[in-house]
């Protein structure tokens, strides 16, 4: 089992925290995706675009679907957040909303001109073509489709489409957040709702810019912002994470740090600070602020899974199992790598049932991931040993080759 043990290490130090959102907002969920939000320049009171003026027919036409994403306070957030649309086990797209919460999906109508980069990044994938012979047969070819958002310190929300288009638009109204009771941080710093208006049309334009993919523009106008206003912790978290795009870690963790700074209890900067030093290789300093950000919201998957990652490092495998079942409790859909992590725990500890449980799951989520081919060669291996030794043992089956 060395060649597994091995592998075990290298799988552990994934740094399998890639690309972090650039906004940093909603369900993290790192792909590329198509964009929404549109209109007025003027934060809170952006509206969406119009729908088509002529009818078009829904079986090869575009789709809008559109909404806007408001707290609990009813008033609109105040920071970019993401939003996903669910088709079945695939998320179809995921985009940000604008300064005022208003969002629009672009459907079939191709992916180029609905394209918000910072959301994700795994490629988009065409609506159209996987509606193609759906939408002609149905009067409603978004049924059985969900929206969710997860935003830090608020519920997670699922929402079922039964909207029927009217002339290739749907229109879901307003959605309200709700904040959890016993999370004391949030996704949305509140130094959000102080930012004078110059300071927050700076960040505005940055916002667009990311979206369109021109990062380079948008960082003089983040700088303006905290010139402005320097306890805008959103701005600050955004500077961070451009920063993280150019590989200049130093400067990205002091902005991070900037933004906790102004809001010690906006969970973002916390989460990628965290994600710096295990990807650095600092287990403890890692472990330490994963732990911050659990102690903002428990429900922060992301954060367990960190701190595990640690904790396994550190060879603290109790802990590590444990923390990495609460990411596996926590919505992980597009973090397959909790049961890469998993697996590697079980092998460490020479439970092969469970490892093979686990590389199982992976292959389920992530069949073409960056550990599928070693997962599905360990995975073999494992099950022809427990095919000759007996399916419920768990000891050390011999070396490979050996």
């Amino acid at each position: 089992m060395k060649r597994f043990l091995h592998a075990s290490l290298s799988l552990a130090l994934m740094a399998m925290l890639g690309n972090l959102p650039l906004l940093g907002q909603g369900g993290g969920s790192g792909q590329s995706a198509p964009r929404g939000g549109s209109g007025s320049t003027t934060p809170g009171t952006t509206r969406p675009p119009r729908s088509p003026s002529q009818p078009m027919d829904q079986g090869r036409g575009p789709i809008f679907l559109t909404g806007r994403v408001l707290t609990e306070l009813a008033r609109p957030v105040s920071e970019p957040v993401s939003i996903e649309l669910n088709c079945g086990m695939r998320t179809l797209q995921v985009i940000h909303t604008d300064l005022g919460g208003y969002f629009t999906f672009n459907l079939g109508g191709g992916t180029q001109g609905n394209l918000d980069f910072s959301a994700s990044n795994e490629s988009t994938q065409s609506f159209g073509s996987q509606m193609t012979g759906l939408s002609t047969q149905f009067s409603n070819p978004l049924a059985g489709c969900e929206l969710r958002l997860a935003v830090a310190g608020y519920r997670p929300l699922n929402i079922t489409l039964t909207h029927n288009a009217d002339l290739g638009r749907v229109d879901v109204g307003n959605i309200h957040l709700q904040r959890i009771g016993a999370a004391k941080g949030t996704g949305i710093s509140v130094t959000s709702l102080l930012v004078p208006k110059d300071a927050s049309k700076e960040y505005e334009r940055a916002v667009k810019d990311i979206q369109n993919n021109k990062p380079e523009a948008a960082l003089p106008h983040l700088q303006k912002a905290v010139e402005l206003y320097d306890k805008y912790a959103a701005a600050w978290n955004a500077i961070g994470q451009l920063y993280l795009g150019r590989n200049l870690v130093e400067k990205a963790e002091k902005a991070f740090e900037k933004a906790v700074e102004a809001d010690a209890d906006y969970i973002p900067p916390w989460i990628s600070l965290a994600t710096i030093q295990i990807q650095d290789r600092e287990w403890e300093k890692g472990v330490e602020t994963a732990r911050k950000v659990l102690a903002l919201d428990p429900d922060v998957g992301f954060a367990s899974f960190l701190e595990a990652v640690g904790n396994f490092n550190l060879n603290h495998l109790e802990e590590a199992e444990r923390n990495a079942q609460e990411a596996e409790k926590a919505p992980h859909a597009n973090n397959p790598q909790v049961h890469a992590l998993l697996a590697q725990i079980y092998m460490q500890k020479q439970d092969y049932p469970q490892a093979a449980d686990h590389m199982r799951s992976y292959l389920k989520e992530s069949p073409d991931g960056q550990y599928a081919e070693q997962m599905k060669k360990d995975l073999d291996e494992i099950e022809q040993w427990t095919g000759k030794n007996g399916s419920d043992s768990t000891s050390a089956p011999a070396v490979p080759g050996s």
